[in-house]
Formats: structure tokens, C-alpha cells, sequence
């Protein structure tokens, strides 16, 4: 059976492979495959059970990736003012000046639709609610909105927004002008969640009481997400296997006291033994905590597991935990088929597969303060294991995550979640206040603690970040040397090799004679990356936003830090915030970068040069001495690496344009990155003939109101045979050249990786 389930997972896997998802003709032709298999394999020819069992896993997987992609907003309907009606199904988030509500579309433009995808609705400075109802999970609401297509930026070591979108059934994205209540009362949930913040509201810990309870961190602040991710203790306000296994332990044992307590013989324990009923109490408590935090990957993941094991229980079926684990992945996929692409799911089935193997081939300690020390063991064996995944999304590791969980995983299980729940209990039997006496009671642990974790957050030292790790394919391979448990010196072996061919690497790096242009992703604004011998020379940062954050401290300074990079230079082509919004959150983390245009350091006009690691670069434009205000002053930037010549314009329009043709200024490239992110008031017929690029680039949103890139600016592209890559479809575009032979490509776009990352039909528009 489990040869099956391998199978049938394999298969699986193979279809998040795929570059789209199946055409109806291989839909039929994959059909008659799995019927030819199914006669064979009843036939007991050899592997064809297998072979079947594969199809019908590759079936599962692209079958729901087509019916995830299958709606898509009409690209007549993006950005315009439209009249939608949705229910909304999950929790909305209420925040001061913003709220984010999410649930099923039923109708658009006043038209029923036949499906009801999901979506995701941005509401900037909402009512005031005194005297107005705000949404709620379980009503109806209609609302005035402009659509657009769930996308987001595609840059390597960015949060892949795009990705958790289609995981999560979100098909189309929204900002609301207004909206009225159309119906349908609060779920119970909701209401549930109304109350707890009211008794929760005043307490210091109430966000991390909240997140333990019903799985929603919207109370959480910035500063304490922070501290959490930093000192590796993120995990305990997940609801997750730790909080369901807890759940279910404590169920099992309470409901069986009164066996014990009534049946103090062994024989009339035997006689009456309601064991089974114990695991089914356990399980059904373990349902209605999942139900409380939504069911998220995590939870389902772990209840998935405690049902496979209470119906091995249950009919008697012995098997290893490996196979268990197998088995609960397999109900994961069939519940939930786009778990794959959230992080969450790697990281418990990883923690899970750690644990299994270290009381697979590790012995049991014995001795003294045996229990302590098997507790350190399992904590620095989920740090190891769980390092590789921890540096691609969050970015870095916390190196004392083994010592915090030691001493904080016991005061979470015994103290905070038990009397988290028990308050909980009371509230639902009406003693308000006695909840509250012991809410504050279960917050008391993390109270008195709290100080030292908000100052072990701030220490540099111990968070390693992914750019002061060695690549992740080397690091998994030491790792996999230091945890398997072969003779000590076949394991020494191999982490001496890991750690030259680390050192080997690193000196490769350091020498390398490429040259890396990337273009990044920063939807409606300028960000690009050059890269040599491990160093950055940056131009524009990126946009900013009135209610705080900007795309370098989204963007920018993951990509640096994936990329392994240390800016050394950096200019800013233009003073609009669409280019220089990141300039002060980059200065914030590299002091030492010299800066040039827009006011942020130097001046950039006419004339300037300099030679950055073999890179010559160039400013053309203005000629005037400014802080580059208005497009017609952007600084305008030619870099040289050996033949190859690349042309960065900023925002000039035609003026300017013509300005540098009369100058006989040296404009000749072979990649252009188009000017004013491809307004037709820039790249004019003359200027394009000028450049001669072999390729152009365009930096835009997808979404952008303005219909960028122009029609006719795409025209006089074609019309000069100049092909054009853009962010807004595939995300970044990266250069490579050694200065003689260069190529360019996009390491996220939908033809190079998976169906999972393919563009709305309004990307390729032109959006």
C-alpha cells in the first residue's frame, strides 16, 4: 500500500513540474493511459499498479491546477469602478486606517457569476466605525471597488506573493471606495473572536493569547513578530502539531480518570476499557481547536495525522511512524491540493521527518537530567533541519532559536496554551471576568520574560543571515553529513569536504570575471542590481507608501541578501518616490554606500564618470547641477563592461531625448531599459533608432493605471524588430556577460519554471 501512496505522491509532485497545466487533448490522452494501466495492472502485469497510480497522482495535481487558474478576470473589468457582491469567509483584518477582508465573489457589475472565486479586498481609510457596521465574517457585503489580477513582485528571495494568493484560492485582488452590509449574520467563529478581543484587548499579551487560540495574528504588532521570528520561537503562536498534540494528550488522559478513578482493578479496566472512546473525545476536541484556528496548513496537517493514527488505533493496524507521516501527507494533498505552495506545509512535514529520524537511528539518552537533555537533542536537531528552509523564507536564522526554545516550548505547553484554553472554557460558560484573571495569569511567563527577548532580538549576533551563510545546495549537503547516523569518520569526511568546497566556492565568487544586470520587480517603479564579485552597485530603490513600508525593504534588500551582495554605489535617477522611496530603509542597512542624484549624496549630471570593478559608467544627463526634479532631469546613466553597453534613462521624455541626440551624447546600447517605464511621452522613433538596442526593458506594475507599456511604444518596438522583456510578466529579468557575449532571462517567468508562476491573461496584454 505505501509503494501506492509513493506513487501516487511522486506523480503528484511531477505535475507542480509542469510549465501549464494539461490541454484537453492530453486530458483524454492521459485518460486512456490510466485505463490501459488499470487493465494491465488487474492483469498483474509487473508495475503497472505503480505506473497507474503515478498517472492518477499527475490527474490530481494538474487537474486542480486547472480549476485554481480556471477563473480570470476579464481585463475590460481591471481598474475600472465596478459593483461587486461577496461573502466573506474568513476573519477580516481591522486595523487603524486599513482593512483587508477576504471571501467568496458572487457578482460582478451586478451579473451572478457561476463560480465563486475568491477575493481579496484592500479597504484604505475605512469609516469610522462608531455608528457604522463593519464587516464580519458570514455577511454579505456589496461594494464599489476597482478589480485587478492577483499578481505581485517576482524577484529571487522575495516573499512570492502570487504563489500564497493561488494557494490560497484568492483569484482576484481589490480596493474598496465604499461599502454596505447586503445580508447574512456573523459565523460563530467570528463572534467568538468579537469577544476574546474584548477581553484580550487590555492585555500586553493578548495578540500572542489570541494567535494561540484561534490561529489569528492580526493583534500581534510589528515589534512583537519581530521579536518572535528572531529568536526562533515564531512557531509557538502557529497552531500547529505542538498545539494540536498537546490538545489531544491532555483530552486522552482527562477523559480516561474516570476509568481509573471507578474501575481500580486491572480486570474490570479491561472489561469496561473505553480507550476508543478516549481517542474519539481527543479527536473531536482536536477538531474544534482546528476549527477555532481555521484550519490552516499547519493544523490540518497535524489533525491529518492524529485521524490516520486514531484509525490505526482503532482497528488495530501497527504501523511506523514514517508511514504515518506518508499517510497524513496524502490526506493533506487530497483535503487540500494547494498546500505544496505554502511554507507552512514544508516546514511541518520537515519537522515532522526530523523528528522521526533522530528516534529512528539515535539511541535514547540515559543518565542524569535525562529528560532535559533529550529535550536540547530534539530542539538542535529542529534547528539543523529546519535551517535550509528557515534562511529561504524568513531570510536568516536565529542562532540561539535551540536555547529559547529549551527553556520557552515547556512554558508553552504546560502553562500558557493550558490556561489560555481553560480561559477560553470559562468564557464560553459566561465567567467573563474569571477569563480575564486567568488570561492575564497564562501572559504572566512571557511577561516577566519579555525584556530579554526584545533585547536578544536587537543583538546582531545572533541572527544569521541567508548572505553570511554558503549556498543552500551546500549547506542541506553538510547538514545531511552532520545528522545521518553513519561511523563518526565517514561524517567527518564529508563535512571536511562540504567546508573546502564551501571555501572553493566562496574564492570563485570573489574571482568571477561576470557581470550580472537584474532588473528587478518593483511593480510601478525603478529598481535595478548590478552585480560583480560579490558586490552591488544599485540604481533607484524603488516606490515608498503614505502608510509606511516600501519596495526596498520588500524587494531590494531580500534580493541582496539571497544574492549574497554588498552595495558599494548607489544612484538615483529620479526624485519622484517611485524611484528613490527605498533610498533611507537601504542607508538604514549599508551606511557606507556612496550615493549619487535626487539629493541623497553626490550630485549626478553631465560629465561624471568612474570605474566600479572593471564597470565603467557614465552620466549623459542633465547637464545642469540638480536634485534631478522633473522626468527631463533624470539622471541618465551608459554602462560599459567590456563590448557590452547598457542604457538606463530614467524618466526623460522626448525633450531630453532630443537634448542628448543634439549633443551627440553616446547613446548607443545594446539593452536599453525604456525610459519612464514605457510612456509613449519617452522612446520616440529617433531615439529608438539611435540606441539600436538588441533588447529593451521595461520596468512596470502590472496593475498600473496608466496602460503601461504604451500601445504605441510596443508598435515602434516591433516596428524596429526590438523585442521586449517585462517585469510585469515573469517578474525580474537578469543579465549575464563576461563583456564580449551576453544573455538575458527570467529566472521566475511561467515558460522557464512552473504553471504555479504563470501571468493572468491581463499581464500579457499589457496591463
Amino acid at each position: 500500500m505505501d509503494r501506492w501512496l509513493c506513487a501516487f505522491l511522486s506523480g503528484f509532485a511531477l505535475s507542480f513540474c509542469f510549465s501549464s497545466h494539461l490541454l484537453i487533448w492530453q486530458w483524454l490522452a492521459g485518460a486512456l493511459l490510466i485505463a490501459v494501466c488499470g487493465y494491465l495492472a488487474m492483469r498483474k502485469v509487473p508495475l503497472m499498479g505503480v505506473t497507474l497510480l503515478i498517472l492518477c497522482g499527475i490527474g490530481w495535481g494538474s487537474g486542480n491546477a486547472y480549476f485554481a487558474q480556471n477563473w480570470v478576470l476579464d481585463q475590460a473589468l481591471a481598474g475600472t469602478p465596478l459593483t461587486v457582491r461577496v461573502e466573506i469567509t474568513r476573519l477580516p483584518h481591522l486595523a487603524e486606517g486599513f482593512w483587508r477582508i477576504e471571501g467568496r465573489l458572487l457578482s460582478l457589475a451586478d451579473e451572478q457569476l457561476p463560480t465563486t472565486p475568491g477575493i481579496r479586498l484592500n479597504w484604505y481609510d475605512p469609516p469610522e466605525v462608531t455608528g457604522q457596521r463593519i464587516p464580519q465574517a458570514g455577511e454579505l457585503w456589496s461594494f464599489n471597488v476597482r478589480l485587478r489580477h492577483p499578481q505581485g513582485p517576482r524577484n529571487e528571495g522575495g516573499f512570492l506573493y502570487h504563489r500564497y494568493l493561488l494557494a490560497n484560492g484568492i483569484r482576484t485582488l481589490g480596493s474598496v471606495q465604499q461599502g454596505a452590509y447586503a445580508g447574512g449574520e456573523p459565523t460563530v467563529r467570528q463572534q467568538l473572536f468579537n469577544r476574546l478581543l474584548k477581553q484580550l484587548g487590555s492585555l500586553p499579551q493578548g495578540g500572542v493569547l489570541t494567535a494561540l487560540l484561534m490561529g489569528e495574528r492580526q493583534r500581534l504588532s510589528d515589534s512583537q513578530w519581530f521579536v518572535f521570528q528572531r529568536t526562533g520561537l515564531a512557531h509557538l503562536i502557529a497552531i500547529s502539531g505542538l498545539h494540536l498534540s498537546l490538545v489531544a494528550g491532555a483530552a486522552i488522559i482527562l477523559l480516561n480518570y474516570p476509568n481509573r478513578l471507578f474501575a481500580r482493578r486491572r480486570s474490570r479496566r479491561d472489561r469496561i476499557n473505553n480507550v476508543i472512546w478516549c481517542w474519539w473525545g481527543a479527536l473531536l476536541l482536536a477538531c474544534g481547536y482546528a476549527w477555532l484556528a481555521g484550519f490552516g496548513t499547519a493544523t490540518l496537517r497535524a489533525l491529518s495525522m492524529f485521524a490516520v493514527l486514531f484509525l490505526h488505533k482503532k482497528f488495530a493496524f501497527y504501523t511506523p511512524p514514517a508511514r504515518v507521516l506518508l499517510r497524513a501527507v496524502l490526506v493533506v494533498i487530497l483535503i487540500e491540493p494547494m498546500a505544496p505552495l505554502q511554507p507552512g506545509f514544508w516546514l511541518s512535514v520537515t519537522a515532522v521527518a526530523a523528528i522521526l529520524l533522530m528516534n529512528w537511528r539515535w539511541r535514547p539518552l540515559a543518565g542524569h537530567f535525562r529528560a532535559l537533555r533529550m529535550l536540547w537533542r530534539l530542539e538542535l536537531m529542529l534547528t539543523l533541519a529546519l535551517s535550509p528552509l528557515t534562511l529561504i523564507w524568513f531570510g536568516g536564522l536565529p542562532l540561539m532559536a535551540p536555547v529559547t526554545n529549551l527553556v520557552l516550548v515547556p512554558v508553552f505547553s504546560l502553562w500558557i496554551l493550558p490556561l489560555a484554553l481553560i480561559g477560553l472554557a470559562i468564557l464560553l460558560l459566561g465567567g467573563d471576568s474569571l477569563a480575564s484573571g486567568i488570561w492575564w495569569l497564562a501572559g504572566l511567563p512571557l511577561n516577566t520574560s519579555w525584556p530579554v527577548l526584545a533585547w536578544l532580538a536587537e543583538q546582531p549576533w545572533q541572527w544569521l543571515g541567508i548572505e553570511t551563510t554558503p549556498p543552500l545546495a551546500l549547506l542541506m549537503a553538510g547538514l545531511l553529513a552532520l545528522l545521518w547516523p553513519w561511523n563518526w569518520r565517514y561524517r567527518a569526511v564529508a563535512l571536511s569536504a562540504s567546508l573546502v568546497l564551501a571555501g572553493v566556492i566562496f574564492q570563485l565568487r570573489h574571482n568571477d570575471s561576470q557581470m550580472y544586470l537584474h532588473v528587478l520587480d518593483v511593480e510601478q517603479g525603478s529598481a535595478l542590481v548590478v552585480e560583480r564579485q560579490g558586490r552591488a552597485l544599485l540604481i533607484d530603490t524603488g516606490a515608498s507608501w503614505p502608510q509606511g513600508g516600501d519596495m526596498a525593504e520588500r524587494v531590494v534588500l531580500p534580493f541582496l541578501r539571497y544574492r549574497r551582495l554588498q552595495p558599494e554605489l548607489a544612484f538615483i535617477s529620479h526624485a519622484d518616490l517611485d524611484h528613490r522611496g527605498g533610498a533611507a530603509t537601504i542607508k538604514s542597512h549599508y551606511s557606507r554606500v556612496r550615493w549619487f542624484g535626487s539629493g541623497e549624496g553626490f550630485s549626478c549630471s553631465a560629465g561624471q564618470t568612474g570605474n566600479w570593478r572593471g564597470v565603467h559608467w557614465q552620466v549623459l544627463h542633465p547637464r545642469r547641477e540638480g536634485n534631478n526634479r522633473g522626468n527631463n532631469n533624470s539622471c541618465v546613466l551608459l554602462l560599459r563592461y567590456g563590448q557590452l553597453r547598457i542604457l538606463v534613462p530614467g524618466d526623460i521624455e522626448r525633450r531630453a531625448e532630443y537634448d542628448l541626440l543634439a549633443r551627440l551624447a553616446p547613446v548607443r546600447a545594446e539593452v536599453l531599459v525604456l525610459a519612464h517605464h514605457g510612456s509613449n511621452s519617452s522612446s520616440g522613433d529617433y531615439f529608438l533608432r539611435a540606441v539600436g538596442p538588441s533588447v529593451a526593458i521595461a520596468s512596470r506594475g502590472r496593475n498600473n493605471p496608466y496602460r503601461l507599456v504604451h500601445p504605441s511604444v510596443r508598435e515602434r518596438l516591433d516596428r524596429l524588430s526590438i523585442p521586449l522583456l517585462d517585469t510585469a510578466i515573469g517578474g525580474q529579468v537578469s543579465l549575464i556577460s563576461d563583456g564580449r557575449r551576453w544573455q538575458v532571462w527570467q529566472p521566475l517567468a511561467a515558460t522557464t519554471a512552473a504553471w504555479f508562476d504563470a501571468d493572468t491573461d491581463s499581464a500579457s496584454t499589457g496591463n
